[in-house]
Order: structure tokens, then sequence, then C-alpha cells
């Protein structure tokens, strides 16, 4: 049950952020399917490498690195939105994974 409710909670993030494109004016549709991809994998990873012990200082390159990515292709603003969304949604289910 809980894995459905992570994937549910993931999904529901991607459609939100496929839905927001126009709204961020992101120039392709590759761009809109493939950035939001890479900011919930690159978060799941990031997630996984926390629990068995990672650096901040390598998370932090890392986060750094996906939100330019975001930066640049869905603009300043929106790349934020999208990457603090991914990282809430990607927490929340850590904490729900700890309890």
């Amino acid at each position: 049950m809980r894995e459905l409710v992570r994937i549910a909670m993931v999904s529901a993030w991607l459609a939100i952020a496929w839905a927001a494109a126009p709204l961020a004016q992101v120039p392709t549709v590759d761009l809109v399917v493939a950035v939001p991809l890479v900011v919930v994998a690159a978060g799941a990873v990031l997630v996984a490498l926390e629990r068995l012990g990672a650096g901040v200082v390598g998370i932090a390159l890392t986060v750094t690195a996906v939100w330019m990515l975001a930066a640049a292709t869905w603009g300043p603003i929106g790349g934020t939105a999208l990457l603090v969304s991914a990282l809430a949604v990607l927490a929340s289910r850590l904490r729900r994974t700890e309890a």
C-alpha cells in the first residue's frame, strides 16, 4: 500500500509539472518531458545515497547541477519551483519510509 501511495505522489507531481510547462514557456516538448524526469530521478538517487551516508558536499553539488539544468530550460523561477517541489515530494516520501 505504501508503494502505491509513493507512486501516486510522484505521478501526481509529474502531471502537475507537465501541466505547468506552458506557464514556464518551456521551448520544446522534449524539455517539458525530460527535465522533470531528470529532476525526480536525480532526487530519488540522492535520497537513496543520503540514506547510505553520502557526503553533504556531493549532494549539494548535484542539487546545484540539477537546478542549473532546470533553470536553463524552465527559467529561473520555473526551474526553482520544479526543483523545490520535487524535493518536497521526495522528502515527504523519505519521512514516511522512516516512520
